[in-house]
């Protein structure tokens, strides 16, 4: 009888077992037992000979050799062996205990054929899984290889803040099966005030954050209890430090969107404040400390040690220095208020915690700063402790990144893929950079990771594989997205589904590859190129692009307009070919993945319209063109975003009704949180695919604008009438009104019947094909 063999029956040991019994039952049914003691049986064996004597044993009885695995590190080993009596051993070890999770997710891929995705697994049935055979030691090129999860907050499958321990415990699994080992919260403070600071700031009453901005995604206004936040965070982060995981420790000037200072807090202490010459984040809560003041930075690294004590630990540390701040009008007074505030942070770090890595976020890199002046920066950094993390190495800008910073082969750096704002939660991704740029990353011993850092999370089931397969192995097959595209399809199906959905996929690529992100830079006219985040599906007011048609709309729209043209014509065919499925009978993988390529497609079909529309009425204010064009192209825009709102309707995925309820199944839920979830949704930096907000919002929007416009038409005229700055579109009444009946309506009313959009959806999918031109 096969038997599990643990040194001890705690921790990893104990973790590993009950995966290794999980699987094993899932596979074969049968369910295998565990030992401390050894009585003879076959077994499976957990453990190096550094911490399992057994192991030792065998080695020094010459049944298998040696393990050569750098202690500390990520290499895990599975050796098969027999011993003279025919007794049959499987030695699952690693070099750290993570890794010994790794080996065991691993064997099961090897042996069963068991394949992990974010949103499930897939686990053949066989009547016994072969344990003999195997001798394999594998090594990640990179030492650090994770994810971060952002603060928004809109569709559950989308926003780690809305998810519960179960959704949490389901994700690190997940995590460690890609043989990642990094993660990082970015989903708000939760009550690090109130722990650091107990005698100043105390937990709201009545799920009330004084310092909610409503109707954006500066509303903070709670929707679980702030105390029940803190259980949750220590929970999760504990669940994950049983498995071995690093969480940065966030240090210095936390002062964000996301990690406002509290109003009682402002109130006690009156902290002075950093200069700032911008508007961004400029309310008080907003602010940062003045960190030239010793009690300032002391108060800052408060809310550090208190994180630490109550959650965390002390592993690792990460700062984003003043990231989004312009201090000074002065660029080099600037700058070296800048580079002051990492002195002032290290400094500070360094007093207690002389070792632990610090990694400086490049955010800020790309928005304020030039390549000489990160180069600055860099004389002033430690190498033995300190690693520069480029999570925006997939920007389209040629300067700002790791190429001209002069860390290649100088200093310690992270390659990252930013990949998407909050709304772009549409496949995508820049792999013709990535696979220009990673292999510069992967022969640089001096690039320590590989990093996956959007503001959204499940968005793109092929960018994270592709990222999780890169960050242990950046080889060409990997990073080159046409043949790791079929690496993903062989393991995503089973084999019947699998030819339909090669075909698809590959038909879908262009799209995907066609609109990527691109940094926000002050400096980013002067490299031409601009506007390559901008969408337009659901801005009905993408306002000063429809409404005012400036010399940067129409570059943008003749920018996109040319680079669509070809993409967007294979739209119809490739429609049709989806509408084939069988959705009544598609597994979740398939059902799932084919609205993903579906909104994608549709986004780039609707991005183009509306381009053409831009270049339509350009041409009609200077005197060109005609109304009867212009007219089908507002038509045809209006019955796309219908069909796609009926599409998206199959779906769970994209209802925030659903995700409200989900939120309220899950924990006693703030009773009139419905209306933040709106303004957390609706607001004009985080507008996606939800089904909602078409009839609520982006529909009467577009109405809206294009009546306008038709007015203009029928009166003959040319121009656009701005007003004052401050509310200069024509149309501000109107659309205030609109906004104000969506808030007032409950997404009961909205939302529509999933079972129904199911049915429909093949026929819908014909009826945008017809149109999607």
């Amino acid at each position: 009888m096969l038997k599990i063999f643990l040194p001890k029956d705690e921790g990893i040991y104990r973790i590993a077992a009950d995966e290794i019994s999980k699987y094993w039952r899932q596979i074969t049914g049968v369910e295998l037992k565990s030992t401390l003691e050894d009585d003879g049986s076959d077994l499976i064996v957990i453990g190096s000979d550094a911490v399992n004597a057994f192991t030792h044993a065998k080695i020094i009885e010459k049944v298998i050799p040696q393990f050569t695995m750098a202690t500390g590190t990520d290499t895990y080993a599975i050796r098969s062996a027999c011993e003279p009596n025919g007794r049959k051993l499987l030695f699952l070890a690693g070099a750290r205990p993570r890794a010994i999770l790794y080996a065991v997710y691993r064997f099961f891929e090897l042996r069963a054929d068991c394949r992990y995705f974010w949103d499930g697994d897939i686990v053949p049935q066989a009547d016994a899984i072969d344990i003999t055979g195997l001798d394999l030691t594998e090594t990640p090129r990179f030492s650090y290889r994770g994810l971060r999860y952002f603060a928004h907050r809109s569709l559950t499958r989308f926003q780690a803040e809305q998810w519960d321990l179960n959704d949490w415990k389901k994700e690190i699994d997940w995590i460690l099966k890609k043989r990642l080992n990094l993660f990082m919260l970015r989903i708000g403070m939760d009550d690090v005030f109130q722990k650091a600071f107990p005698e100043i700031v105390h937990y709201p009453k009545n799920y009330v954050v004084p310092e909610a901005v409503p109707r954006s995604y500066d509303d903070r206004t709670l929707f679980w209890s702030l105390e029940f936040r803190g259980e949750l965070r220590k929970a999760l982060l504990a669940y994950a430090r049983e498995r071995d995981l690093l969480h940065p420790e966030d240090c210095g000037t936390m002062s964000h969107w996301y990690s406002r200072t509290p109003y009682e807090y402002l109130d006690a202490v009156k902290p002075d404040f950093v200069p700032q010459a911008t508007g961004g984040y400029a309310e008080k809560t907003g602010l940062v400390w003045d960190i030239r003041q010793d009690k300032n930075l002391d108060a800052y690294f408060k809310l550090t040690e208190a994180h630490i004590r109550e959650y965390g630990s002390p592993d690792i540390f990460h700062t984003i220095g003043l990231a989004e701040r312009r201090c000074y009008d002065d660029r080099a007074a600037n700058h070296q208020m800048k580079l002051y505030t990492y002195r002032r942070i290290q400094s500070k770090l360094r007093e207690k915690y002389p070792n632990a890595p610090l990694l400086i976020g490049s955010w800020d890199f790309t928005m304020y700063w030039q390549p000489e002046d990160v180069r600055d920066l860099l004389k002033e950094l430690d190498p033995s402790n300190t690693i520069i993390f480029d999570y925006i190495s997939d920007t389209e800008s040629e300067k700002r990144n790791f190429l001209n910073w002069d860390v290649i082969g100088q200093f310690p750096w992270i390659y990252g893929i930013f990949h998407a704002y909050e709304s772009n939660t549409e496949q995508r991704g820049n792999y013709e950079a990535i696979a220009r740029r990673l292999p510069i990353a992967a022969r640089d011993p001096m690039c320590k990771g590989l990093v996956f850092w959007p503001e959204n999370s499940h968005a793109d089931t092929l960018m994270l594989e592709f990222m999780a397969a890169n960050a242990w192995e950046p080889s060409k097959e990997n990073y080159t997205i046409k043949t790791y595209l079929e690496k993903f399809l062989e393991k995503r199906y089973v084999s019947a589904e699998l030819p339909a959905m090669q075909s698809i996929w590959r038909k879908a690529l262009p799209f995907i590859e066609a609109i990527h992100w691109n940094a926000y830079s002050h400096y980013q006219f002067e490299e031409g190129i601009a506007f390559l985040n901008i969408h337009y599906e659901f801005f009905a007011r993408p306002a000063s692009a429809f409404l005012q048609l400036g010399p940067v709309e129409i570059q943008r729209a003749n920018y996109y307009s040319r680079k669509l043209k070809d993409i967007v014509a294979t739209a119809p065919e490739l429609l049709r070919e989806i509408a084939e499925i069988d959705f009544a009978k598609a597994g979740e993988f398939v059902f799932r993945d084919a609205l993903d390529i579906v909104r994608t497609i549709a986004s780039r079909c609707m991005f183009a319209h509306f381009c053409d529309i831009i270049l339509g009425l350009r041409e009609w204010c200077d005197g060109r063109g005609d109304t009867a064009t212009l007219e089908a192209l507002f038509e045809r825009q209006r019955a796309c975003e219908v069909l796609l709102r009926d599409i998206l309707a199959a779906s769970s995925d994209y209802s925030l009704y659903i995700s409200l309820k989900d939120l309220q199944r899950k924990h006693e839920t703030n009773p009139n949180f419905e209306v933040t979830l709106k303004g957390n949704a609706e607001n004009g930096y985080c507008r996606a695919y939800i089904t909602e907000l078409f009839d609520g919002v982006y529909l009467p929007e577009y109405d809206i604008c294009t009546n306008y416009w038709r007015n203009n038409f029928k009166n003959g005229v040319r121009e656009i009438k701005l007003g004052p700055e401050d509310k200069w579109y024509p149309v501000d009444k109107e659309l205030k009104q609109c906004k104000d009946e969506f808030y007032a309506k409950p997404l009961s009313e909205l939302y529509i019947d999933e079972t129904a959009a199911k049915a429909a959806l093949a026929d819908n999918l014909r009826n945008l094909a017809d149109i999607a031109l």
